[in-house]
């Protein structure tokens, strides 16, 4: 098989001439031969890759630090640069941009999982297993017997493996147990279904004057897509946005009457919210599992987890969050040497130690069977939740073409009309859908 090469877009060209560059983050392999005294061996220099990710020092970066110098503590042929990109995926998808164009693409990047159609219509990338069929044959089955088909597909666009699964978040219900007892609720039982997180949520406020529900807010509609899809609306249907219906506009109205009617529930940015029941404000919040490390480091009582709740009679759907990691890789020595790193990442060991540090889900079945991350699942409470409702994981829903990032930001428009109280939700979601749709057929 040959490689898989996608040429970058003249709308993503030009975004990418606009956008701010990272400096000094070259992807290029080195094979550099030092010139050698007469007489003397020629010295063969190390391949140097970066490897992109979206990860802070308070927030993942510590144990990507620590793979990566252990990676090149044992490798004397390959040598790993990791890069840090701020604003999570939109961020590092313009940052990406701005360095393609400039001719400097990093070897590994982090993609978001919503991300994935527009960037293998707009990047540079080697298929894994083209890479491996060319270049490591003895790797040929690595993907069958490494990762279960739906979570490969998870990383696939029409049945193309663009990259590897790598993180996998799922969303869940934090709450207060301390603020349970002041209200009068159960601090042992979270809510189960939507009807029961607005009346804890209006309870919670109207008996302790603090908020009773938040539901994290970043740049992308991942929180919302769950809420509106295990309802029977769909963000994505015959490739078509199908989500202004009488169920999506009933599921959204939950959380505007939370925000707008009941005053019991904040409109803020993830970091003000998750700080916001970190401090003892919030009753229930509404995370990605990925905060579980961040939120019972940060809280000043016991947090409890809860399943994400559904709607009665009908089948919870909860979006894949997380990323994959492609390989942008451009020469061969580059390629294999990206690859290395990958199987190097993908291992039980750290990929219990990435669970552990952080609460994302691992994409290898059996990690969850490693001797310390078997107990520390039975120990944490909130990450057991979360690999319960791995059964209910769907995938995030990815736009196509050079509309991916224009749709994420669309739709975190469109919650800020709702959530303010600008827009009716039925009224958002008719004009988003539209605008969506209209952007579809141009494609």
């Amino acid at each position: 098989m040959k490689k898989v090469w996608k040429k970058l877009a003249a709308a993503g060209m030009a975004a990418a001439l606009g956008a701010t560059a990272l400096t000094g983050c070259s992807g290029g392999g080195s094979t550099n031969e030092q010139p050698a005294e007469s007489g003397a061996e020629t010295t063969k220099e190390p391949i140097e890759i970066t490897f992109w990710h979206v990860y802070s020092e308070n927030f993942g970066a510590p144990v990507i630090k620590e793979m990566v110098e252990e990676f090149n503590n044992t490798h004397d042929d390959i040598k790993v640069k990791e890069v840090y990109n701020p604003d999570m995926y939109p961020g590092l998808m313009q940052n990406l941009q701005a360095e393609v164009a400039a001719g400097n693409p990093p070897s590994i990047c982090m993609i978001g999982y919503n991300y994935i159609k527009y960037f293998a219509a707009n990047f540079n990338y080697i298929s894994p297993q083209d890479l491996v069929d060319q270049y490591v044959p003895e790797d040929k089955d690595y993907l069958s017997t490494t990762f279960l088909d739906n979570v490969l597909s998870l990383a696939q666009v029409d049945g193309e493996q663009i990259g590897l699964p790598y993180c996998i978040s799922a969303p869940i219900l934090c709450y207060n147990p301390d603020l349970f007892e002041q209200a009068g609720l159960d601090p042992e039982k979270g809510p189960e279904s939507w009807a029961e997180v607005q009346e804890y949520a209006k309870q919670i406020t109207e008996k302790t004057g603090e908020y009773g529900f938040y539901m994290q807010e970043y740049a992308d509609n991942w929180a919302v897509q769950g809420l509106l899809e295990s309802n029977g609306a769909s963000m994505l249907q015959d490739d078509k946005a199908a989500f202004a219906t009488p169920e999506g506009v009933e599921a959204y109205q939950i959380l505007a009457d939370m925000v707008l009617k009941d005053k019991s529930a904040l409109h803020i940015t993830a970091d003000e919210g998750i700080q916001a029941f970190c401090n003892g404000k919030v009753g229930i919040a509404c995370i990605s599992s990925a905060k579980i490390g961040t939120v019972t480091q940060a809280a000043q009582f016991d947090v409890k987890g809860a399943a994400f709740p559904g709607f009665e009679g009908k089948e919870k759907k909860l979006p894949t969050g997380g990323n994959f990691l492609p390989i942008t890789a451009q020469t061969e020595e580059e390629q294999k040497a990206a690859w290395e790193f990958i199987k190097f990442v993908m291992q039980p060991e750290w990929l219990a130690k990435w669970t552990e540090n952080t609460g994302y889900l691992p994409p290898r079945q059996e990690v969850k069977e490693e001797e310390g991350l078997k107990a520390y699942i039975e120990e944490n409470q909130m990450l057991k939740v979360a690999f319960d409702e791995m059964e209910d994981l769907q995938p995030w829903a990815a736009y196509p073409g050079d509309m991916g990032t224009q749709a994420e930001q669309l739709l975190a428009d469109t919650r800020d009309k709702i959530l303010d109280g600008s827009q009716t939700p039925e009224e958002a979601l008719k004009e988003a859908q539209d605008t969506l749709n209209k952007m579809l057929e141009e494609q």
